[in-house]
């Protein structure tokens, strides 16, 4: 079992910090998933849209639409990278990896994901 110790690494790569990474965010400067719902997120917003009070998380993260797991070529795979806030990344995302479905709702309130099983 490859364990994210063992893919790490590939983080530090100067093609992922000096050119992968630099050139997507110059491309996709705004959350992905914020947009979906409306809004216009440069990383200074929360996922609901409220203004970021921690400036720890003021930031935008490049994310592996299909996770990785190691596997360099989808590592560096420019097609599969989108930008995301902390809040989509470090919840929403994680949360769908783990349970197969997203818990992103629309302004209604409701399961944007057709496999939530409130949608089922």
């Amino acid at each position: 079992m490859t364990t994210r110790s063992d893919y790490h690494q590939l983080y530090n790569l100067s093609a992922w910090r000096r050119q992968l990474r630099p050139q997507h965010l110059a491309r996709e400067p705004l959350c992905r998933a914020c947009l979906r719902r409306g809004i216009v997120n440069d990383g200074s917003l929360t996922a609901s849209g409220e203004r970021q009070t921690n400036p720890r998380r003021r930031f935008l993260a490049v994310d592996h639409i299909v996770p990785h797991r190691g596997d360099r070529a989808l590592f560096l795979d420019p097609e599969n990278l989108q930008t995301l806030c902390p809040d989509d990344h470090d919840r929403n995302k994680q949360r769908l990896e783990a349970r197969g479905y997203s818990e992103e709702r629309g302004p209604d309130g409701w399961p944007l994901d057709p496999n939530h099983p409130a949608n089922r």
